[in-house]
């Protein structure tokens, strides 16, 4: 090659600083200011951009921006999250250009400017598994029965989640019976989460600050359940100005105040309420539903006082109460009762400290109101808890929690006695019940190396029932019956009769593959000395608690669960997919004919069975974007089974049968699309296998009598479950940061109006035996609501 003179390299170089010279002189400036249509303000944080040149800028605070570049003609586009985005031209040939700019809010988008306090991968790089936190502020646009927004009913949509039925009460996590899930409400134990009797959870959304359900994983801090744990928490009161909201429903209306009690704003309050009426309802149907009656209410009260920036105390209550009466026969009374207050304090920037007492009332009544034999039967059930929580954070990738509690159990399995002159009824009531508990844990979550997560803890529990009470000895040899009853124990107050205890380990490992992907295994182990004893299918408002004794063992679960989880397009795609296996052992079963109500021999008719659940649940979630939704599939099984040493109490001959909630396939599809204008078109689809029931498969006579013959439990299904909800809601707020708007929301529940049997029962006509479908709701439900906040 040949080489340039050093002259005319000289040249070129200097021709290069001329032309660099008068490129640098010929730069200009485009500048502007961004302003809020609805308020005239200064926008900040907006994006400049061309898209074509890839030149950009943000507005300051103010609105104010600024973007130098070469002379041309520019295209730019202004964007901000909860805005209406804009392109507007500028020719910058000659001289500056000075573009001002009007934004318009996008409702559509108004969701997605809150902060959640959930990291956006958090489903990734979170040490937690089998975790489900609900997003309370999207709940409205649900489309849910009635219109009223049901937390528990969300629940059911997530996968793992499940119910035996429509309008049944509880909720069944992993092939866990619905009494296996510990229920929370600001740390005190919520023993009936259902008005109505199972079609409306009894927790009030406009009051609770956030929901977080444990499916598997569950932390150190909490035992006593099988299953799950349901973490609920209560809102704070505002601190700068008195706030109010509230809603009117068909059914339900909802009031909620809030704010500061005090001038320096260091004392808040928050109440909320929420009444039915769903009498009026039920007034429009045939007879003789039309004759039926019902109320519930509701409360919520918060008092939060912050001594200083690191401690407050807090104090919360929580009551309702309910009754459903049926016509000229019974009236259904049940009322909960929660109190709570917890002292928190930051000792130093490592170690913090919380203390909190806890008290939770369940009461029950049944009032026989017959022509004859009028009665009052009830049922109640009290538990007092104290925790001490520690967390000593060294380091931000360690962090260490310990502490313990202590938890005193007191119950009344039933009573009943006569009311009214003339009733034949017999005065009867069973023993009281009480134990002792207290367990003590420790827990450490530590990244030792990036991508790698360790969270490891355990928990001791040590369990004692005492008296007063009665129990029973039997003989031995033979199956256990009244008639076999050799002795009676009688035990003085504060007597030792039974005790048990031991440790649960829990593990949770986290592995990145990826900045977007990572692999989960948790393993964890629970005990359960409280069993909810029901001859129902779902939770019944008859239904009671017994404590474990000398027959009666503390149910114990060991799960394992393995998830691969991974994010895409920056987590706007979320997506799942784990395997769970669960070995139940203790587990509270019923020999067949059981005599459950007033039985003061119970343990005579209650067996113990092993339990067997396993699954695979896949999941994908679109968090972000005008169209957002979950589409969500399970398949799990669970299994009992009885073995005993008598032939005549071993159910289905001791082998595996299909649990009662056992529903193979689950899948829901639930989506919500925003529209222009404040509105959301929100839509669910449900479908699910049908329960296992038990049918006849034969007859024989009795006394001259033909009579069902039931041999195999759980051996038939009720037919599939499948139904399509609808949703619209209209957001009356035109800025983010609008305190004052109402909202109106339209909702159509069952729109094909599928006739879903809840159960399918045999009944003798003349002389054959006809079965009859029994559906909670067999037509279509639309649902008007009206919502406001000031």
């Amino acid at each position: 090659m040949r080489a340039f003179p050093a002259r005319s390299r000289l040249t070129a170089a200097l021709l290069l600083l001329v032309v660099s010279g008068v490129s640098a002189q010929t730069r200009y400036l485009i500048r502007g200011r961004i302003t809020d249509g609805a308020t005239g303000r200064g926008l900040g944080n907006v994006s400049v951009v061309d898209k074509k040149l890839k030149v950009g800028t943000l507005s300051d605070s103010t609105g104010a921006y600024s973007l130098r570049v070469l002379p041309g003609l520019y295209s730019l586009t202004f964007s901000r999250v909860g805005y209406y985005s804009r392109s507007v031209p500028a020719d910058v040939s000659r001289a500056d250009e000075v573009v001002n700019v009007t934004l318009n809010p996008d409702i559509r988008q108004l969701e997605e400017v809150n902060v959640t306090g959930r990291a956006p991968d958090a489903n990734v790089s979170a040490a937690q598994m089998s975790v489900v936190k609900l997003d309370m502020k999207n709940l409205r646009n649900i489309p849910v029965v009635f219109g009223e927004v049901d937390i528990l009913k969300v629940l059911t949509l997530q996968p793992g989640v499940s119910t035996v039925g429509e309008g049944a009460g509880g909720f069944n996590v992993r092939g866990g019976r619905t009494d296996q899930n510990l229920v929370l409400v600001d740390g005190a134990p919520l023993f009936n989460t259902s008005h109505l009797l199972g079609l409306l959870s009894n927790l009030n959304a406009d009051a609770i600050q956030d929901v977080t359900l444990y499916k598997g994983g569950i932390p150190a801090a909490y035992g006593g359940r099988l299953s799950s744990l349901l973490l609920m928490n209560t809102r704070t009161g505002e601190t700068d100005r008195i706030g109010v909201k509230g809603g009117i429903g068909l059914i339900t209306s909802r009031l909620l105040v809030q704010g500061p009690v005090t001038k320096n704003k260091k004392l808040t309050f928050l109440a909320a309420g929420r009444i039915a009426y769903p009498s009026l309802l039920l007034g429009l149907f045939p007879a003789p539903t039309n004759r039926n009656r019902a109320s519930f209410y509701d409360l919520n009260a918060r008092i939060t006082y912050q001594f200083t920036p690191n401690s407050q105390l807090t104090a919360t209550l929580y009551r309702s109460f309910d009754t459903f009466k049926f016509p000229q026969d019974t009236l259904y009374t049940t009322q909960s009762t929660l109190l709570t207050a917890r002292y928190s304090r930051r000792l130093n920037k490592h170690l913090s400290v919380n203390l909190t007492g806890t008290q939770s009332d369940y009461r029950f009544y049944l009032d026989g109101q017959g022509t004859a034999n009028t009665y009052r039967y009830r049922s109640t059930i009290r538990q007092r808890d104290a925790r001490l929580d520690w967390q000593w954070v060294p380091q931000p990738a360690h962090r260490v929690e310990f502490g313990g509690t202590l938890t005193a159990y007191s119950l009344l399995p039933g009573a009943i006695h006569p009311t009214g002159d003339g009733s034949n009824v017999v005065a009867q009531t069973l023993s009281t019940e009480q134990a002792r508990e207290w367990a003590g844990y420790l827990s450490d979550e530590w990244t030792p190396v990036r991508g790698l997560s360790v969270q490891a803890g355990v928990r001791y529990v040590r369990f004692t029932n005492i008296g007063p009470g009665v129990g029973y000895r039997y003989a031995g040899g033979i199956p256990r019956s009244r008639e076999s009853i050799t002795d009676t124990l009688f035990y003085g107050s504060g007597e030792p009769v039974v005790g048990y205890g031991g440790w649960e380990p829990r593990m949770t490992v986290r592995v990145s593959l990826t900045s977007a992907g990572s692999v989960k295994f948790s393993y964890h182990r629970t005990r359960q000395f409280l069993h909810l004893i029901s001859n129902t299918t779902a939770i019944s408002p008859v239904d009671f608690w017994k404590l474990s004794d000398p027959l009666v063992r503390p149910s114990v679960a060991d799960q394992w669960a393995v998830g691969y989880f991974r994010n895409f397009q920056d987590n706007k795609y979320e997506t799942s997919v784990e395997v769970y296996r669960k070995e139940m052992s203790h587990l509270v079963e019923y020999r067949n004919g059981a005599t459950l109500l007033l039985n003061p021999a119970l343990d005579a008719d209650l067996l113990p069975a092993q339990g067997r659940a396993y699954g695979v649940e896949i999941s994908l979630q679109k968090t972000r974007g005008l169209l957002t939704g979950l589409l969500a599939y399970t398949y799990a099984r669970t299994l009992a089974r009885v073995r005993t040493p008598y032939v005549h109490d071993r159910i289905n001959g001791g082998a595996w049968y299909a649990s009662t909630f056992d529903r193979p396939h689950n899948l829901t599809v639930a989506t919500q699309w925003k529209w222009s204008r404040g509105w959301t078109f929100g839509t669910n689809f449900v479908y699910t296998s049908g329960r296992p029931t038990t049918y006849p498969d034969g007859t024989y006579r009795l006394n001259g009598t033909k009579v069902l013959d039931y041999s195999q439990r759980n051996a038939d299904r009720i037919p599939d479950y499948h139904r399509l909800d609808v949703s619209f809601t209209k957001d009356g707020r035109r800025t983010p940061g609008q305190r004052r708007y109402s909202n109106w929301s339209v909702s159509f529940y069952n729109v094909y109006a599928r006739k879903n049997p809840y159960s399918i029962y045999f009944q003798r006509v003349n002389t054959t035996t006809r079965a009859f479908r029994l559906a909670v709701f067999g037509t279509i439900i639309p649902s008007l609501s009206w919502n406001f906040n000031y």
